[in-house]
């Protein structure tokens, strides 16, 4: 059965109930936008409803809250919540009081929209908007604050009910690019703490939310302003007027909001400073999951600043070992908010390694860098080493100081399209084609048993084929006898 042949067995088999889509679908269809979320609220027995669906359709039944009756069924990729009257409602008006804004407090009754609905192959479920406009259920007039853009809470008391209210109000405003009312971004500014009770794990959603749109320095900018950015991450406020070189026109925190605003528009198009782009958007469409931990190393690559602050004798400021600290920094904060190991991986060795491009622009300036460099950079980074030159011109795009050299976005575009090249030329022919020698080899032309002397051996061959000193299996027995004769 396809979504509305489903959402009609729905109906079919709870004509004694009040049913009705509510919350996002009836937003998201008013502004013409297809669903794969629908939003089911039932008068009562919505968990005995779900599992009739789940039964029928085969689908995958999870219980989301036994409290409160919450239960979900996925069927393909589409995904039906079934909820009932929340607390004492008895109507869907009083049910719709209990939620977060105005524009998540509509509904529509199910048996009316389903001669409305329609599927479009690969976009999810429609509704006819003038259906939805005429029909909708809206006692906060969520229907105005949509037209006007504007994200208004309910009232206070819901967004103390649950506190990470306040932080999906700015996932909100990235997503659909609306404001966040005055009264409601008081009232974020007043309970900014309180988010802090709401689970690691689903404040770290609403964040990646938030970074995977194109927005998201922006929106870090303001969240900061009221309080929550802070409330969250406190080690922010210890990069507040911490002021940097003659290379940067920010201090450190200005500088970090920057530098994910200068990584929103490379996401969107690398082209825009690489003339080697290819690979940037290739890599982009393969890592999509991956964009807002690039983000996240946007906005953390500078982390370690504060605690390495330290001046010369001639007064200038140096952050000796800051890309180190922030790492440590990096994987704090990935711990607090749960993060995967995966996740805090990527991370924190992007904050590890982000001033190495830099590091290897003096050699790029004396005609190099050298074969061994770029191996090194590539064995550390591996296949994301695009991800590395996307952090390092972000970083750069956000530096405009005096003392910034005019052509340094050139010359990290240069920099990146011969480490590439070296990548293609010489490192993945060495990594996808059979090694020169393996463990039995090396034991034989060195006269030795298992042990430690044969990995390092093996991996000295690898580095010098990838350098290209080496080239045939003779000469690497060759190679390996000079390194690691005995002494």
């Amino acid at each position: 059965m396809n979504p509305i042949e489903l959402l009609r067995f729905v109906a079919k088999k709870n004509q004694k109930e009040q049913v009705f889509i509510a919350g996002g679908p009836v937003r998201d269809w008013l502004l013409k936008k297809p669903v794969r979320d629908i939003d089911l609220v039932f008068s009562h027995g919505a968990v005995t409803a779900a599992k009739k669906l789940a039964n029928a359709s085969g689908g995958a039944f999870v219980m989301l809250d036994e409290a409160f009756q919450v239960a979900r069924v996925v069927v393909g990729d589409f995904s039906y919540d079934f909820s009932q009257f929340r607390g004492d409602a008895t109507t869907i008006q009083e049910d719709l009081s209990h939620r977060d804004f105005t524009i998540n407090a509509m509904a529509v009754p199910l048996h009316k929209a389903l001669d409305h609905l329609s599927m479009k192959e690969n976009a999810g479920l429609y509704c006819s908007r003038d259906f939805v406009a005429s029909a909708t259920i809206d006692p906060f007039n969520g229907k105005g604050d949509l037209e006007e853009g504007l994200i208004r809470a309910i009232s206070r008391e819901n967004l103390a009910e649950d506190p990470l209210r306040m932080l999906r109000a700015f996932r909100f405003r990235a997503v659909l690019r609306f404001v966040i009312e005055p009264q409601t971004l008081s009232w974020i500014s007043e309970m900014a703490t309180s988010t802090l009770k709401s689970a690691p794990e689903r404040i770290d959603l609403e964040f990646d939310k938030i970074m995977a749109s194109g927005v998201s320095g922006t929106i870090l900018r303001e969240l900061y302003g009221c309080s929550l950015l802070r409330a969250i991450i406190p080690e922010t406020a210890e990069m507040e007027g911490v002021e940097q070189p003659g290379f940067h026109h920010l201090d450190v925190l200005g500088h970090l909001f920057e530098a994910v605003s200068s990584m929103d528009k490379l996401v969107d198009n690398p082209c825009i400073k690489f003339r080697d782009c290819e690979p940037f958007r290739q890599w982009l469409k393969a890592n999509s999951q991956r964009v807002p931990w690039l983000k996240w190393a946007a906005f953390m690559h500078d982390f370690g600043k504060p605690a390495r602050k330290g001046q010369k004798e001639n007064g200038r400021v140096t952050f000796y070992e800051h890309d180190k600290e922030g790492a440590q920094m990096a994987r704090d904060v990935a711990k607090r908010l749960r993060w995967s190991k995966e996740k805090q991986r990527f991370v924190s060795m992007l904050v590890r390694l982000h001033m190495r491009p830099f590091h290897l622009l003096n050699d790029l300036r004396k005609s190099g860098p050298s074969k061994r460099a770029m191996r090194r950079l590539l064995d550390e980074i591996g296949p994301d080493y695009p991800a590395l030159f996307l952090l390092a011109m972000s970083d750069s795009m956000a530096g405009c100081g005096p003392m910034k050299p005019k052509e340094l976005d050139d010359e990290i575009g240069l920099l990146f399209s011969k480490i590439h090249n070296f990548y293609l030329k010489s490192l993945k022919p060495v990594e996808e084609n059979p090694p020169l020698l393996r463990g039995q080899d090396v034991m034989k032309a060195l006269q030795v048993g298992p042990g430690p002397i044969v990995g390092k051996a093996l991996r000295a061959v690898r580095e010098a084929q990838v350098e290209g000193t080496v080239s045939t299996r003779e000469e690497a027995i060759d190679f390996i006898k000079k390194q690691f004769k005995k002494g």
